[in-house]
Formats: C-alpha cells, sequence, structure tokens
C-alpha cells in the first residue's frame, strides 16, 4: 500500500506533467482549449455527421458490410485530410474512436483486423499507411490482432478526382493476397480511411475471400456521398 510520501511524489509528477503538456490540449482544428483525454473540441465534433446507414455487397458467392463511422465532410473530412497528408496521428486517434463507438454500436463481429495496403513505394512517399495506422489503433483497443493480410502489387493513381469507372479500371489487379498468414475461415475486419464507390474494398474483399476468409466486414473513418 503506497505511503503518504509516494502519493504526495506522484501528485507533484502529475503537476510538472500538467504544465509541460497543458498547451498541447487544444483542438487539432481550431486551436480552442480541451479538457484533458479531448482531441477535438464541442464545435468541431458537432461539425461531424455520423453515418449510421450500412450496406452489404456481394463478392463471389459471399455478402460483405460495410460500415462507417461518418460523411466525408467538415470536420471528418478534415480529420482525414490531416491523418493522410499532414501526418497528424492526433487527428487518427479522433476518427480511430469514432470508428471503435461504430463497432460497438453495431455488435461487429471479427476474428482479426487487416487493412487497404500500400505499395513499397507510395509508403516511403508519405512514410506511413494511414489505414494500418487506424488499424492498429482499433487492435489496441478491441484485444484483437492486426494482420496484415493482403499487398498491393500495382501502384495506382490517386482515387481522388477519378470518375466512378476511371476508379474501378484504376484498382484492378492491384491487390493480392499475403500467403505468410493463414485466413482460412476467419471473421475479417478490414479497415480504410474513406469509401467513395466501393472499388477498393471490393477488390479487397475478392482477394480474401478466394483466400478463404468465412466473412467480411469492411469500417472506413468517412463515407463519401458520391
Amino acid at each position: 500500500m503506497e505511503n503518504g510520501f509516494v502519493r504526495y511524489l506522484k501528485f507533484l509528477l502529475e503537476c510538472v506533467l500538467d504544465l509541460v503538456y497543458c498547451g498541447d490540449e487544444k483542438c487539432i482544428l481550431c486551436g480552442e482549449e480541451l479538457y484533458k483525454d479531448k482531441i477535438i473540441c464541442t464545435t468541431c465534433a458537432g461539425n461531424i455527421k455520423i453515418c449510421k446507414d450500412k450496406f452489404n455487397i456481394k463478392v463471389h458467392d459471399k455478402w460483405c458490410t460495410c460500415y462507417s463511422s461518418a460523411y466525408y465532410s467538415e470536420s471528418m473530412m478534415e480529420l482525414i485530410l490531416k491523418l493522410k497528408y499532414k501526418s497528424s496521428f492526433k487527428a487518427g486517434e479522433a476518427i480511430a474512436r469514432y470508428m471503435k463507438d461504430t463497432i460497438f454500436n453495431n455488435g461487429i463481429e471479427f476474428d482479426i483486423i487487416t487493412y487497404v495496403p500500400m505499395t513499397k513505394k507510395s509508403i516511403k512517399k508519405r512514410g506511413y499507411n494511414q489505414s494500418e495506422y487506424l488499424a492498429k489503433l482499433l487492435g489496441g483497443y478491441m484485444n484483437k490482432p492486426v494482420v496484415s493480410c493482403l499487398n498491393k502489387v500495382k501502384d495506382t493513381k490517386d482515387q481522388i478526382g477519378l470518375g466512378k469507372m476511371n476508379r474501378w479500371d484504376n484498382i484492378q489487379g492491384s491487390f493480392k493476397i499475403n500467403n505468410e498468414y493463414s485466413i482460412e475461415n476467419k471473421k475479417i475486419l478490414i479497415i480504410d480511411d474513406v469509401l467513395t464507390t466501393g472499388a477498393t474494398i471490393f477488390h479487397c474483399c475478392s482477394e480474401l475471400i478466394e483466400g478463404g476468409a468465412r466473412k467480411i466486414s469492411i469500417l472506413t473513418g468517412a463515407k463519401s456521398k458520391v
């Protein structure tokens, strides 16, 4: 049992840490002062339109269910752009918290988490895979293993700015199963940042089903209205 002196030292340490890190407790979107454990302020959070819709896509002989935490607009769009292009991992934490809520609210069941991969060239250019980062945060929240089930074998154009048909053509043949891991009869949750036409997710699901996955669910931080 801790004595009073030890408790006092811990109290002093917490006070020092509060002084050192107090400048960091600001909304990453607007800079407003925050309470502890918050990443964005109430106003910015109020600009996030939660997505309660889900839909199924048929891939080969299986139905895969797609979930998104919010619509790709206002604060959520800014969070994703900060994570994807500005290396803001705090933005990633904020997105992952919404995604965790989506898992709980919908009772999504899965054995392992995977993510939409990037080519080595793209990772080298950006420095990290934002979908992998989100997946690892969720793996920690849910106490589930995060497995690299897929490889991206073809460099593609950024999907942003491409039309619907061009997105499907752009992504065709880009993904291959990673045979280092067995996914036979596994329930898999695929993580990505944004769902637009569903082209990327469709081809990822196709590879996983051919690799023996029993059930596939998809979760993205945001969903475009396109």
